[in-house]
């Protein structure tokens, strides 16, 4: 028997993608938690469809389980583990970026720049 790799890669960008969530989420005030979760879903949601459309209508890709050691479960006819790594990265995503704001801070506020049209103009 074949490890999943896969799923182990999958789970190790879980982990990513938890560790960032759970390092953010404190720093962040409501509208940016909200921001960043209904980003998240929205990725979720046009990734699953674009990655279903070019697999079942255009053909993009196929998969082996001979030559890619997959755990055998499949959702809506895709392998779970292409669930698992999708959902991943919308996770990962705005929640790395506020991560990353938060850690390093704006730059534009430490200058003193306030992006975008002020009261005063």
């Amino acid at each position: 028997m074949k490890l999943p790799w896969y799923l182990f890669l999958d789970i190790l960008l879980w982990i990513w993608a938890s560790w960032a969530f759970f390092r953010t989420w404190p720093k962040l005030g409501f509208v940016h938690r909200a921001s960043a979760c209904s980003s998240a879903v929205c990725i979720m949601t046009l990734q699953t469809v674009n990655e279903l459309m070019s697999r079942k209508m255009f053909s993009a890709w196929t998969f082996s389980y001979e030559y890619n050691s997959m755990i055998g479960l499949d959702f809506l006819g895709e392998p779970l583990e292409e669930y698992l790594f999708w959902w991943a990265f919308a996770w990962l995503i705005p929640f790395g970026y506020y991560g990353l704001v938060a850690w390093f801070g704006d730059r534009d506020r430490r200058r003193g720049i306030s992006p975008g049209i002020t009261v005063g103009e």
